[in-house]
């Protein structure tokens, strides 16, 4: 199974609300916070969702239709 980045930024709620909506459509998402304690070393730390290959083109049209 290959995750795929379908969402990357540095706001928690809208990150949160995006892997929400996702996963009311039946879409499993993996969040990696690189803004968390352990990755404060990395520049421009972000907070990354990803999805199944599979799934990518689904939760990317979902993202747009929803303006998120």
């Amino acid at each position: 199974m290959e995750w795929v980045v379908v969402h990357k930024g540095n706001n928690p709620n809208l990150s949160e609300i995006i892997k929400s909506v996702l996963e009311d459509n039946n879409i499993d998402v993996v969040v990696m916070n690189k803004m968390d304690s352990m990755h404060k070393h990395l520049m421009n730390a972000d907070i990354e969702l990803h999805v199944n290959s599979e799934n990518v083109v689904k939760a990317k049209y979902i993202i747009e239709k929803n303006n998120l």
